[in-house]
């Protein structure tokens, strides 16, 4: 394809079509992600103040109410198998109030018909700790990574995995890239599709509920997008 993806705005209409973009979410329109949570009056939308440019962006709460430590919210997208077998997620992320998130995890996942693997990456920003998951989908910390976030500063994580050998190939997050060739993904349960998926997820620290936003979320075949 001939076209400019590195422009200043999304080229969304022509880039959606492509066969290597498996999703390419501006936040802009209606909002068809799937949510799970355990506060039980959870907010999951498209906002004007979560977003990144443009006009709205993806906002996770966890309660509206008081929260409770732990309290949970996952949101979830699900698209096709990669045709070549690379696996790039990307969003840009920031939270209002880092203090009132325990962790959050950015995760790519895939099944090839025979089982699962994810890929994940998770931050705890009390600690600065950035890691991943590792083969038993316990988490690993990558100190290279490690880092403090700014309230309403928006960061690009990404993650990149090979579905053939269900490995990692890399990860970033906040500009600073680490290698993770060969190291494998959490192969976490037997699975009988083939598919793909993207999940964001967040946790509180304590008796405040946890926000965060997400905007220019993409996940596809193409290293740069």
């Amino acid at each position: 394809m001939s076209r400019d993806y590195f422009g200043n705005l999304p080229v969304v209409a022509g880039m959606a079509f492509s066969r290597d973009i498996l999703l390419l979410d501006d936040c802009e329109g209606t909002f068809t992600w799937q949510t799970a949570g355990t506060g039980g009056d959870d907010v999951h939308e498209y906002l004007a103040a979560a977003a990144y440019a443009g006009t709205a962006g993806l906002h996770l709460k966890t309660r509206t109410t008081d929260a409770a430590e732990n309290d949970l919210l996952l949101a979830q997208k699900w698209f096709g198998y990669p045709e070549t077998g690379l696996l790039v997620a990307r969003a840009k992320i920031a939270s209002p109030s880092w203090a009132a998130v325990k962790a959050i995890n950015f995760i790519a996942v895939h099944g090839d018909g025979a089982r699962n693997y994810n890929g994940q990456l998770k931050y705890t920003p009390a600690t600065g700790v950035v890691a991943y998951a590792n083969a038993a989908g316990v988490a690993t910390a990558i100190a290279a990574l490690a880092h403090l976030e700014l309230e309403y500063q928006f960061t690009t994580w990404e993650l990149v995995i090979d579905c053939r050998t269900h490995q990692y190939l890399s990860v970033a997050i906040n500009g600073l890239r680490a290698s993770l060739v060969g190291v494998a993904l959490w192969d976490s349960a037997a699975a009988t599709q083939r598919y793909a998926g993207l999940a964001l997820s967040l946790t509180t620290s304590g008796a405040a509920p946890a926000e965060l936003y997400a905007s220019h979320i993409y996940a596809g075949e193409n290293l740069e997008a």
